[in-house]
């Protein structure tokens, strides 16, 4: 297998790099097999639709353009090398359920012609639609009741929505005959495809909790592959069904759950191959609707892979590496795209006075946003991001925007949000339940001076901490977007107690004000016992050598 092919139909005048070998002729690349190319014509792992898009459309020098091309191969070959998925496959069978309103008897034919069991119904009679493809139950209703019927597939002109969450279910309006059945062969009588995401339990914020505080990727979720099991508090995850937007990892606020083809420290890699560009983050399938666009020089696509998948570290990693104005391409930006654009672009209007990110919807937008981007900007730097989870990278790439400056508060959305904690000092025994709560690290305790400290960039607002904390009124939860100081991305005190010495031997065991609250509640039951009433003042040891010393005295007066 080689590195890198490009199919040059089209493109002859085209300089490149030695490695990167030329095909000219179809018939003659069919032995060959690269890693990255260009043209689905050649056989590669990863097609990269953007190079011949930068190619044809870039206004750099011709020797710009061969430099920036191996960019392009690099970054597609990193995404590769760094992807997580895993490849899987189901075999499916020919059974198909066609619900249209209209008679289709050539449609049937085509796909009776080539193997497939058709049965053909008018929407009315379609109740529901559950399963996954190769195993789909479409419950009908007949003229006398209702029944369920078993098929590979369901095909449906005009559906409603619900009928299109299920992999195996297809919306057919304005395909041809032959394009449906071409969509089906792909699929029969094996159904190959990977995971999309990446799943980490011990950060996420619905995951074996008492209350249900998150669950936000399943909110955004057009299909049936995020679920969630309220009863056992889990998610449940149905890959086969999962169409790769990306939207899920765009709105995690803690970040477990990472985007498979194109996990975020290969994105991080990627975008300091485009220092001195500016990035265009363009989905693969966006492409095509760009086609004729005019690139300025300077302009280099980032081939993304989910369509919905660009969050608030995404951006700050690809502005600061690249040092450049970050345009965002897509019709259907989701809702955490849409608010990690706002977001970033309230951090760098309050720091910088401009817009770091210009998120285009269209082609008139873009347009635009290709005229006010630009490179060599204020922001660029760079930051070893390994290691570091989601909410870490946003800290650390924020604080140093902001250094020791202090530039106001900036709001955050409905699903990104940011907040502060505070304590009621005089009411918290430091028993460390709402560190135990607290799966991002916002919450930690410094044995060192007997403290909880917080550390607000670092919390997802979920309020777990406040719901775990064992005394009233004592924790609070103050949505308050991002305060652009240092103090917000830095631990503080919220709470600090001095540790209890034993009585007997002098030991430190507890805090002072757990010791108090407890001696507080037992002191009445333990009034007229003098021998355990002295035991709330000491450490485990010394409170069991009194007991078995007041047993032992018991028995001897016992026995006289």
């Amino acid at each position: 297998m080689k590195d890198f092919g490009f199919y040059s139909a089209g493109f002859s005048d085209v300089v490149l790099s030695d490695g990167i070998e030329i095909c000219d002729d179809e018939e003659g690349a069919k032995n060959e097999e690269f890693i990255v190319a260009n043209s689905p014509k050649l056989k590669a792992q990863i097609y990269a639709p953007q190079i011949n898009f930068y190619i044809a459309n870039s206004k750099d020098e011709p020797l710009v353009i061969a430099q920036n091309v191996d960019i392009l191969y690099e970054a597609a070959a990193a995404a590769f090398d760094g992807a997580l998925y895993s490849d899987h496959q189901k075999p499916v069978g020919k059974n198909v359920i066609l619900a249209c309103d209209e008679p289709r008897e050539e449609l049937v034919a085509l796909l009776k012609q080539h193997g497939f069991k058709v049965i053909a119904l008018s929407r009315a009679e379609i109740k529901f639609v559950y399963g996954e493809i190769g195993d789909l139950s479409v419950s009908i209703s007949g003229e006398d009741d209702e029944f369920e019927v078993q098929s590979d597939f369901f095909l449906v002109r005009g559906a409603q929505a619900y009928q299109l969450r299920q992999s195996g279910c297809y919306e057919i309006s304005g395909l041809k005959d032959g394009e449906i059945l071409e969509i089906l062969q792909s699929k029969s009588p094996v159904y190959r495809y990977r995971n999309s995401t990446i799943f980490d339990p011990a950060i996420c914020q619905y995951q074996g909790r008492r209350n249900d505080l998150c669950a936000k990727c399943v909110e955004v979720c057009p299909t049936v592959a995020i679920l969630k099991n309220d009863e056992k508090r889990e998610l449940v995850f149905s890959h086969i069904d999962c169409i790769g937007c990306g939207e899920c990892v765009s709105v995690c606020p803690s970040g477990a759950l990472k985007f498979a083809p194109l996990p975020q420290s290969v994105f991080y890699e990627i975008s300091k191959l485009y220092k001195g560009k500016i990035p265009l983050l363009i989905a693969e399938g966006e492409i095509s609707s760009a086609l004729k666009i005019e690139l300025p020089c300077g302009v280099l696509p980032f081939g993304i892979f989910g369509s919905k998948q660009i969050d608030e570290v995404n951006l700050l990693s690809a502005m600061q590496e690249s040092g450049s104005s970050v345009i965002v391409y897509g019709a259907d930006a989701g809702e955490g795209t849409r608010e990690a654009v706002e977001l970033i672009n309230g951090i760098s209007r309050a720091i910088y006075g401009k817009d770091a990110v210009f998120l285009a919807r269209n082609l008139a937008e873009l347009q635009e946003a290709l005229g006010f981007a630009q490179s060599a900007q204020p922001w660029g730097l760079s930051i070893n991001e390994q290691g570091l989870s989601k909410k870490e990278i946003f800290s650390k790439r924020v604080s140093a925007m902001v250094g020791e400056g202090s530039f106001g508060t900036v709001k955050s959305g409905e699903r990104l949000r940011f907040g502060e904690v505070s304590i009621n000092e005089s009411s918290c025994t430091l028993c460390l339940s709402c560190v135990g709560a607290c799966n991002t690290g916002a919450l930690y305790a410094d044995n060192s001076d007997n403290s909880i400290k917080f550390n607000a960039s670092l919390c997802t607002t979920c309020n777990y901490c406040v719901l775990s904390c064992a005394e009233k009124d004592t924790m609070a939860l103050n949505i308050s977007g991002v305060r652009l100081a240092p103090e917000f991305f830095t631990y503080r005190v919220l709470a600090k107690d001095e540790l209890f010495k034993c009585i007997e031997c002098g030991k430190e065991f507890a805090t002072t004000k757990a010791v108090m609250k407890i001696a507080d509640m037992m002191g009445a039951h333990f009034s007229s016992e003098p021998e355990k009433m002295k035991t709330l003042f000491c450490c485990g040891d010394c409170k069991a050598k009194i007991m078995i010393k007041k047993q032992i005295e018991d028995a001897r007066k016992g026995a006289m």
